[in-house]
């Protein structure tokens, strides 16, 4: 069974608040405008002395509070754009998250998630099946697409599945033959027996079947690659002495994730369990069943080349937050933590970081170095 084909669960927001930490969420010009105008905003942000800014001419920043947290949320953890004025002046990416959503070629509406939640990245992610809004009007009861497109105003920038879809630098598909292909995958990525490199290295071969594919028998880690492939993909909060010092081993601060610099020695000798590749798995999995980042432009071998960074991203921040707390192997915990580390700074719906790999070439390049450091 496939994620196209399982039985759908129901997405229900758990009020947590952490996606409304962390990062300053953007929102329209034209509803930031509206909101200054508003009594209550001003005396919000006056009291949190804080202030909505543009950042450029078509969004505004939201202010952070000094416990790291959009000065619009409510200690309950409700929003409070929304409290006091509906959704009409609640920014887009709030109205949408965890989800983006995709019109099929067939005229079915398809809806991605986003694994910075945190209800999903500990818990739905691991059903390997398709999640989905609840409507507003009817929120115990399982809703059919158009339902949901009637009713959901996150739906307004609804993008277009191609009825090509871009394999390769020089290879396309079409979508049915693609869909058809894919529904292949879940079986890869829930066998015990493979590791998350060695699911992805079938999925490559899946899409080109008659060309060079590294045997996923064959894969056996190369440390000192991965090590200088993840260092190349970290943050670099100090630019270039960030890079340095995780060249030496030193340590890594970066303040927006971690409240204290990771010891590079002591991270790279915390063991991964295995117990978490599933865990691991699963957000890979979700992330190659990406139909919006298609798309955008994006080719399968885009997501392919994503999917395997996201993988040793996973592992290095599962790893410095266990040695962070003076653990010596992870936990379930610091793996759901680490993905939606990497869900929110480095893939989502719309990342910068995907631009990277849209490149004719750079995807191609990179699953041949991403190949080189797993094989013996």
């Amino acid at each position: 069974m496939s994620q196209d084909s399982n039985p759908a669960v129901y997405f229900n927001c758990q009020l947590c608040g952490e996606c409304c930490s962390s990062w300053n969420i953007p929102i329209e010009t034209h509803k930031a405008e509206q909101l200054l105008q508003k009594a209550w905003v001003q005396q919000r942000l006056a009291s949190t002395r804080r202030a909505l800014s543009p950042q450029s001419a078509e969004i505004y920043r939201i202010p952070l509070t000094d416990e790291n947290v959009c000065v619009f949320l409510a200690p309950d953890k409700r929003c409070l754009i929304e409290v006091n004025e509906g959704l009409a002046l609640k920014p887009h990416e709030c109205k949408r998250f965890p989800f983006a959503t995709v019109r099929m070629p067939d005229g079915t509406a398809r809806h991605d998630t986003s694994a910075a939640c945190k209800s999903i990245s500990e818990k739905l992610l691991l059903a390997f099946q398709p999640i989905l809004p609840k409507t507003t009007a009817h929120p115990s009861q399982p809703a059919d697409d158009t339902a949901i497109q009637d009713s959901q105003a996150w739906l307004e920038d609804i993008g277009d599945f191609p009825a090509r879809v871009q394999v390769s630098a020089f290879k396309t598909m079409d979508w049915q033959h693609y869909m058809a292909i894919r529904q292949t995958w879940q079986r890869w990525f829930e066998e015990d027996n493979l590791s998350a490199e060695q699911a992805l290295a079938h999925v490559q071969a899946s899409l080109n079947p008659s060309g060079h594919s590294v045997s996923p028998q064959l894969l056996k880690p190369k440390p000192w690659l991965n090590q200088l492939v993840t260092c190349c993909f970290l943050r670099k909060p100090y630019r270039t002495l960030s890079l340095l010092s995780l060249l030496t081993g030193g340590t890594y601060h970066d303040s927006r994730l971690f409240g204290e610099p990771v010891a590079l020695r002591a991270q790279a000798q915390v063991f991964w369990h295995p117990d978490h590749e599933r865990h691991l798995k699963a957000f890979l999995y979700n992330l190659l069943c990406r139909n919006r980042l298609l798309s955008a432009g994006g080719s399968a071998e885009s997501l392919i080349a994503m999917a395997g960074i996201a993988a040793l991203l996973v592992r290095w921040y599962a790893k410095a937050l266990a040695s962070l707390q003076g653990e010596g192997q992870t936990c379930q915990t610091d793996v759901a933590t680490a993905i939606r580390l990497v869900e929110r700074y480095y893939t989502g719906h719309q990342p910068r970081f995907f631009h990277f790999f849209m490149g004719r070439f750079k995807s191609g390049v990179l699953l041949k170095v991403l190949a080189a450091s797993q094989t013996m």
